[in-house]
């Protein structure tokens, strides 16, 4: 099937979903509250922004060219259009699902570009189409010429739904306005807890977690859409833990980061990710550093407790020793793997029982990977046993 009419079949649903919400039905009468048509332009300014950068980040000729055009505004929305990207705190709390999706096309400039056109499909062409125009048409001209290998065009279909999915959200909860936690824009699932309200900060928290999730394939692979999605909230979360007390912070992450061990996520991947919430918050707002060391500091005191049994680079040759032994291609398909079984076993070391577990189980199923990898998987964590438990401090199998 042709790429313009599966695309226009696979998202056929979202659009005439779209035509069934309130606020839709509402804007196009003219009697969409003001405030509401004010969060819905600064929605659709974040979206756009973050399209265009993310259009002119690529090299690929066609992007490139689509994210000089200046597209003009559809008539609905004119009359709102008092206000584009906010510069500050955000006044909806229906902006944070706009701007996790911004962070996301900008993510997908480097990873899979040409999904980018899912994105320009979706929010350009077809979500307010202009009067006498077919985004079908217009589409398929863009497409002319350009060769789309059946990955690429996977991952397009899948931003085109994702950003139908966005969309309707935030339509939905806008008017008529329902009383939503700010968590529920990241993760339906994470409850009500803290996280950041300032524009700066959030985007740097999402930056950092695309950033852990593009280190560890093996997020993605284990834990999909739904486990990026814990990641936002709990990088948000994390921000707000700033500017306490080293010890008050280093229970919330102590105890984060046994939680997510026992759910197949070495205190490694916390660490490091960590450090890169840290560099992203300094870079976005230098001037608030003094606060945010305390994120480094934690992380620091993290490695320092794998580091009595493991310093990094014995960590590192762990990780080439396994690489080595499971071949190029698995060893790029899922990178780091050795060190995190590696960091595993430390945690175990450290008191976490379901560390290991929780981790191997997972990585030696037969039906996912191959009899080699499983070999190296056992072995790998053998010596990492043996290697470890010799340097066990007394006192140290529990935690600090």
């Amino acid at each position: 099937m042709p790429l313009v009419d599966r695309l226009q079949n696979e998202t056929r649903a979202h659009y005439a979903g779209l035509e069934t919400l309130i606020c839709v039905q509402a804007l196009a009468a003219g009697t969409l509250p003001p405030d509401c048509h004010r969060a819905l332009h600064q929605a659709l300014a974040i979206l756009q922004q973050a399209l265009t950068q993310a259009l002119a980040a690529t090299s690929h000729p066609v992007l490139v060219a689509l994210g000089a055009e200046a597209l003009p505004v559809h008539p609905l929305l004119e009359q709102g259009l008092v206000s584009g990207v906010p510069q500050d705190r955000l006044e909806s709390h229906a902006l944070i699902g706009a701007i996790a999706l911004g962070v996301r096309m900008r993510s997908a400039a480097h990873r899979e570009p040409l999904s980018l056109l899912g994105y320009h499909y979706a929010l350009r062409l077809a979500l307010f189409p202009l009067p006498g125009t077919s985004p079908w048409r217009e589409f398929a001209q863009r497409l002319e010429g350009v060769t789309i290998e059946a990955a690429e065009e996977e991952g397009l279909i899948r931003a085109a739904s994702e950003a139908f999915s966005l969309i309707r959200r935030l339509l939905d909860a806008l008017h008529p306005a329902r009383e939503l936690p700010p968590t529920w824009w990241l993760n339906r699932d994470a409850g009500e807890h803290p996280m950041t309200m300032d524009l700066d900060e959030l985007q740097a928290a999402l930056r950092a977690a695309e950033a852990s999730w593009e280190e560890f394939p093996y997020y993605a692979c284990r834990y999909g859409e739904h486990g990026r999605q814990f990641s936002w909230s709990d990088s948000a979360w994390l921000v707000t833990l700033s500017g306490q007390a080293e010890a008050q912070v280093w229970k919330h992450i102590s105890w984060l980061g046994g939680l997510l061990a026992g759910r197949g996520m070495p205190r490694l991947m916390l660490e490091r990710h960590l450090r890169m919430l840290y560099q992203e918050l300094v870079h976005a707002k230098p001037m608030q550093r003094r606060a945010y060391d305390v994120l480094w500091q934690v992380a620091e005191r993290m490695a320092e407790e794998r580091r009595r049994l493991l310093d990094d680079q014995e960590l590192r040759t762990f990780g080439e020793d396994f690489d080595v032994r499971v071949g190029p291609e698995w060893s790029q398909r899922l990178r780091g793997m050795g060190e995190l079984l590696a960091a595993a076993v430390a945690d175990e070391c450290c008191g976490l029982a379901q560390a290991v577990p929780s981790l191997a189980a997972w990585m030696c199923e037969p039906s996912r990977f191959p009899e080699p990898w499983i070999r190296a998987v056992e072995e790998t964590l053998t010596r990492a046993r043996a290697f470890c438990r010799v340097r066990i401090p007394s006192g140290m199998a529990g935690r600090e």
